[in-house]
Formats: structure tokens, C-alpha cells, sequence
């Protein structure tokens, strides 16, 4: 993987392999946190208009930062997405590698992971119900404890919330929309046409195209081949917030990553940086500026190191690197092994 490190980060593997857990043996010293931090920057675009609701009545989350409010995309709506992406590629490498994924993880089932939730019952409350527990999905982002098991597993991946460069003013649009038939896919309701047009209308709080958003994640103690997959999810990612059959098209810019032993900068640091703009280049180049003052570790910073990992990562059809897949899932399993060598006290 040196070489492809090289093609996308313009580094040595050397010059970082400290910041990465060796996760290529089962050791449960690997279980516990050693200060390998990751630190990921983002820049997301909004490429068509935006539905972004989260908990509560309103259609946008906004966050009143001075004597303005800022539309904001909380980590969680985002994390969503970026955990359904990496599973999508999971899924589409193991049709086509099925054989070489199951010698991996030791089993000859279906492999088949989701984020689906159960039906709550009167002995057990609702929760995720679909993780297989074992993928580098699930191995990173973490899972509850399921029937049968003694242990859960903490994410890896931490994140900020994505503030908006722009206030609400410059950055939200209320929309009026026809409440259209499911069936007959007219406003025309029973009755016939002329005498049943009923004309029912709703709004929609929208952000605009072309806001951009800024943000960071962590990511925590992960394995160099997880650390290419996770970043190549990331780069793929396409669509975010409601009604995303008409709306939700992003682009996800990541103009630089900081390798050091703690978290360094947030989204509000970024922010105070960019506040105001709404060119993409003028945003990047701020950014980077920023950190190169801030910086304690390895910096690496580009224009967009997300158009990189899309053309080295994935072939003409839009295939994941199968090599980094598969060593991935060398990773998780070790990583799950070295937990529970761990919780029996260092024996298998």
C-alpha cells in the first residue's frame, strides 16, 4: 500500500506509519487508545438545494454564532451517510469477491451488514438490529452489544458538527411546493379533473446551492488500509438530508489531514478562518493556511485530496481497490480478535 499512499498523499508511508495501529497481528495492546490521531478536514458543497432537518419542528438546524445564525449539519446526519457509503462498497466488493472475503473471516455464510433497526418489543427496546459485528464498517464505527455477546464497541470515528460559511440570509431558501398524488402524480385528488383539483401547497426551508459547509472528523487508532477505505467513502459520498430523490447533492472536498497524538483545530476553528466566503478555492487555501500555523504532527494539505483518492482508489466502473478492501477485513478481524484475547486477559 506504500505506493498508493504515495499516489494520493505525496508522502512516504514512513514519514506517518507511527500514527497508524499495526493491525496486520492480533495484539491487545492494539484495544486500548495510544494517541494515534488522524485528524480529517472537509469542505462540503451543496450542488443542488439542501433539506436538512434533524430533531425538531424545523426544516434547518441553525447554530447563532456573534449576531448571526448559520445553517449546520450535525455529525451524526453526516456520519449516517458516510457509514451507508462504506457499506454500499463493502457490499459491492464482497459479490464480486466473495470467496476471498469469507477465507478471511473464517466463515462460509452470507456476509450481509446494514444499519437497520429492530421492532421494539415489551422485554427489549428498539435498536440496531442489522450489524453483522465483524466488518471493517462495524470493527470501526462501532455496534451496540448484541444477543450472545459480552462486549460493545466504541467509534473510532469522531466528528464535529459542518457549520455554513454563510449566514442564513445568504444560505436558505423557502420554497413553495404542489402536495402531488402518489398515484395519479397530479394535484388532482378523487373526482374528475375540474371538479377534484384540489391545489394543496407546502413550504420547505431549503439551503441554497452552492453554500459550502466546513467540518472535521477523527479518526482514532485505525489501520493504514481502513484509514484508505474509510477516506475513499468519504470521497464518494454524493447525496445528504431529506427528500434526497429531489434534493441532497453534495460534493465532499477534503483539503487536508493532520497526523499528531491528539485532536487538533475543530469546525469552529475553521470557521472563524472562512466565515463569510463562498469560494471553494478561497475556502481550501484558508484552511490549509490556518493549520500550517496551528500544526503539531505531519501535515498534509492539497486542493482537494478527495479527486485524487477517487481516480487512484477506483477503476473506469467505479470499483473500489479490491487489495485495500480485502486487507481491510484483515484489520477488523484482527481488531476483533485483539478485543476479546483483551477481555480474557491477553489469552486466546
Amino acid at each position: 500500500m506504500s505506493e498508493l499512499f504515495k499516489s494520493v498523499f505525496g508522502v512516504e508511508i514512513s514519514q506517518v506509519k507511527e500514527f497508524f495501529s499495526d493491525l496486520s497481528k492480533v495484539d491487545p495492546n492494539n484495544v486500548v487508545p495510544r494517541g494515534r490521531v488522524i485528524n480529517v478536514y472537509l469542505v462540503v458543497r451543496a450542488e443542488n438545494e439542501l433539506l436538512i432537518r434533524h430533531e425538531g419542528g424545523e426544516d434547518i438546524s441553525l447554530a447563532t454564532i456573534g449576531n448571526e445564525k448559520y445553517p449546520i449539519i450535525l455529525y451524526d446526519k453526516f456520519q449516517s451517510v458516510f457509514r451507508r457509503k462504506e457499506l454500499e462498497l463493502l457490499r459491492s466488493h464482497y459479490d464480486q469477491h466473495k470467496a476471498e472475503v469469507n477465507k478471511i473471516r473464517g466463515k462460509q455464510d452470507d456476509w450481509f451488514c446494514s444499519l437497520r433497526p429492530t421492532a421494539a418489543t415489551k422485554k427489549q427496546e428498539e435498536r440496531i438490529g442489522g450489524l453483522c459485528g465483524e466488518c471493517p464498517d462495524c470493527m470501526t464505527f462501532g455496534f451496540a452489544v448484541r444477543e450472545g455477546g459480552n462486549y460493545n464497541v466504541k467509534s473510532r470515528i469522531e466528528g464535529d458538527l459542518l457549520i455554513a460559511t454563510t449566514p442564513e440570509q445568504r444560505s436558505v431558501v423557502i420554497r413553495t411546493f404542489n402536495a402531488v398524488d402518489d398515484v395519479t402524480k397530479t394535484t388532482i385528488i378523487g373526482g374528475e379533473e375540474g371538479e377534484g383539483r384540489t391545489g394543496a401547497l407546502f413550504r420547505l426551508s431549503l439551503v441554497k446551492e452552492g453554500t459550502l459547509f466546513v467540518g472535521k472528523i477523527a479518526m482514532k487508532d485505525i489501520g493504514l488500509n481502513d484509514f484508505l477505505l474509510k477516506m475513499a467513502a468519504l470521497s464518494a459520498i454524493s447525496r445528504i438530508g431529506g427528500k434526497t430523490t429531489q434534493f441532497g447533492t453534495i460534493k465532499v472536498y477534503i483539503p487536508a489531514v493532520l497526523f499528531s497524538r491528539y485532536e487538533i483545530s475543530s469546525s469552529y476553528d475553521m470557521f472563524t478562518e472562512v466565515k463569510g466566503k463562498e469560494n471553494v478555492d478561497e475556502v481550501i487555501s484558508l484552511i490549509n493556511s490556518r493549520l500550517e500555523k496551528i500544526k503539531k504532527g505531519v501535515l498534509l494539505t492539497s486542493k482537494d485530496f478527495a479527486e485524487t483518492i477517487r481516480r487512484e482508489m477506483f477503476d473506469n466502473k467505479g470499483n473500489i481497490r479490491s487489495d485495500v478492501v480485502l486487507k481491510a477485513w484483515e484489520e477488523a478481524k484482527n481488531f476483533k480478535d485483539s478485543i476479546e484475547m483483551f477481555i480474557k486477559g491477553g489469552k486466546k
